[in-house]
């Protein structure tokens, strides 16, 4: 069955949800929001109990449903997003569209299988191994930064909101990262002052954390 308003299903927390909802707030799009919860025993089975009877191909958290469309993995939903909202934000260009894609990995690398996965099995000894990764990793996106207003030029693209909310949360889990890298820093602060980003911020239905579900060892 069609629903009349774009549904986006995910965890009460920023993670890969909140690239999409800003990107919602972007394309001035209202959508709705089917939220999942740990239950008190710290499991899955809220998620569980929809999780097959959802009609998804690839059953997974978030979810979007737009029409009769129905389409998992945040990535994949904000290309789709963009594909039927504003093509412009995938790359106007073949040259910006292989940076795009380049990002777009590195990005994903660095923020699920590097950071996410260090917060989740948190140790004081992987903490110390993250760190000497994570400053390698952010002068490389640095440099090919440069002086761009936005990760692959002075465009925004859709990389750009998944971009912002892996740097956020990086700033988060240490405030000073971003010391020796200060285009990185003036990315965040361009991206929260853009004015339907900035609205959405202050208003009463953005989620302000946590970042990461309540089962990880380190919470931010």
């Amino acid at each position: 069955m069609a629903v009349s308003k774009p549904l986006l299903g995910y965890w009460k927390i920023r993670g890969l949800g909140h690239p999409i909802r800003f990107l919602f707030a972007y394309l001035e799009v209202n959508f709705e929001e089917k939220v999942y919860e740990l239950t008190p025993e710290l499991t899955y089975d809220n998620w569980y109990a929809d999780k097959e009877k959802l009609g998804l191909d690839f059953p997974n958290l978030p979810y979007l449903f737009d029409g009769d469309t129905k389409i998992t993995e945040a990535r994949a939903i904000l290309k789709y997003l963009c594909r039927t909202r504003k093509p412009e934000l995938l790359g106007k260009t073949t040259e910006i569209q292989t940076r795009i894609d380049m990002v777009d990995n590195f990005v994903y690398d660095l923020w699920y299988i590097e950071f996410s996965e260090m917060l989740y099995g948190y140790t004081e000894e992987w903490h110390k191994k993250y760190k000497a990764i994570e400053v390698v990793r952010l002068d490389r996106l640095s440099k090919f930064m440069g002086e761009n207003d936005w990760s692959t030029g002075n465009d925004i693209t859709y990389v750009d909101f998944f971009l912002y909310e892996v740097l956020y949360q990086f700033k988060k889990f240490d405030a000073g990262c971003f010391e020796k890298f200060q285009n990185l820093d003036g990315f965040l602060t361009r991206f929260e002052n853009l004015p339907k980003i900035k609205d959405y911020i202050n208003s009463p239905d953005f989620l302000e954390g946590p970042c990461i579900n309540i089962i990880a060892k380190y919470k931010i």
